[in-house]
């Protein structure tokens, strides 16, 4: 009897200043694996991407079980996606999608929350140049 795969799916948080398409970064990933864990690494790594948010730059990876400590170690090294410099954090790893799009929705409020208070402190002036 041939055993179902039993998926993990990580949500991730970009850090890079451009703005990038799910196809893209879904590329990028594929191509910085490759070059870390290498073909034969690829292969038993299947993963996917499976929801992608441009705006909080947010998105939901999934991979067996199996192989998550890999892709874990693989997106710790990635330092550039597209030529630009770049980085991935793992916020969360979870074995329901339900659980990840929740833990997404939660995470994307905390960072526009995070944005707006950046936004007003920004508008206040300097201290450097009060006098």
């Amino acid at each position: 009897m041939v055993k179902r795969i039993r998926w993990r799916y990580l949500v991730l948080h970009v850090h890079a200043p451009l703005d990038l398409e799910a196809r893209d970064l879904e590329r990028s990933l594929r191509g910085h694996i490759r070059m870390f864990l290498g073909v034969y690494g690829l292969s038993r790594c299947p993963f996917k991407l499976v929801a992608y948010d441009r705006e909080g730059k947010i998105g939901i990876v999934r991979c067996p079980h199996d192989s998550v400590e890999a892709l874990r170690a693989a997106l710790a090294f990635l330092s550039d996606i597209g030529g630009v410099p770049s980085s991935l954090h793992v916020v969360k790893s979870s074995g329901t999608i339900k659980k990840a799009r929740k833990v997404v929705e939660g995470y994307v409020e905390k960072l526009k929350s995070h944005w707006a208070l950046l936004e007003l402190g920004m508008k206040k002036p300097s201290q450097a140049t009060e006098k």
